[in-house]
């Protein structure tokens, strides 16, 4: 389908999408987006019942939302899922993640590791290898919502960046294999993102700061954009950064020319 564009804002209208995550953060900001723009959104979260609580008002269509409880971490829920999904998919928004705050080396345990793995990264896969024969009949977009954790050491932790670092390598192959099949593969890496995630630091940051990082709705625009491209263009990856944080390593200091500076918020780290 060759995407539109009415009077400057993207236009999903006849389009369905499957998002994860789509109970907070990115997911939900991505479910909302799409929706606003005439998308019929399939959201997946653990919690499915929190979609339809939270993302119900950005469609006036009630029938456009379908919210689904699933662990994207559980190859079995995935594929029950999908079995009983019958909708047509035309775009795959990933962008289920979690993170612990036990998350130095030293601490991680092999449980945690394979947990973290399993939803942020195994997770991706299972919905691709599901959902691949209905993208490529649809010539659909993949976007994948990885992190410049996966190529910049930063506070979230070897588990949270080893799987980061394979969301990227996994869409770049989808993105070698599938573009004779005409699907687009995308991938979004933001800097620190102002989530209910950041409560998983072993010090969560300061509201003050927050309200520089990137917002999740910045995010879904760019998914947005990504998605409604016309069709002989692709973005392959996108990096998007706070603006007053534009070092891809520095999330916890302001850029010294803002006024936060004057008021010592100057360190990096």
């Amino acid at each position: 389908m060759e995407q539109q564009f009415s009077g400057g804002l993207a236009d999903m209208s006849g389009r369905t999408a499957v998002v994860s995550g789509a109970s907070s953060g990115i997911g939900l900001a991505v479910a909302r987006s799409f929706l606003q723009a005439g998308a019929t959104v399939h959201g997946l979260a653990r919690r499915g019942r929190l979609i339809d609580e939270r993302a119900r008002g950005a469609a006036p269509e009630a029938d456009r939302l379908h919210h689904h409880s699933v662990d994207v971490g559980d190859p079995d829920a995935v594929r029950e899922w999908a079995r009983g999904m019958s909708d047509p998919v035309d775009t795959l928004v990933c962008a289920a993640g979690t993170n612990i705050p036990e998350r130095r080396l030293e601490q991680l345990t092999p449980e945690a590791w394979d947990s973290m793995l399993a939803t942020n990264l195994s997770g991706t896969f299972y919905l691709l290898h599901a959902l691949l024969p209905r993208l490529r009949e649809a010539r659909g977009d993949v976007v994948v919502v990885s992190s410049v954790a996966g190529a910049w050491p930063d506070h979230t932790g070897p588990a949270y960046q080893a799987a980061k670092a394979g969301l990227l390598g996994l869409a770049r192959g989808a993105g070698r294999d599938e573009y004779g099949n005409h699907i687009r593969v995308c991938t979004v890496l933001p800097g620190i993102v102002n989530t209910s995630i950041l409560d998983d630091r072993p010090e969560p940051p300061p509201q003050e700061l927050r309200e520089l990082f990137i917002q999740p709705q910045d995010i879904a625009e760019a998914c947005l954009g990504a998605v409604t491209l016309p069709k002989r263009a692709c973005i392959a990856e996108m990096t998007i950064v706070a603006t007053a944080l534009q070092s891809m390593g520095n999330t916890q200091a302001a850029t010294p020319t803002l006024p936060q500076a004057a008021e010592g918020n100057t360190r990096s780290g």
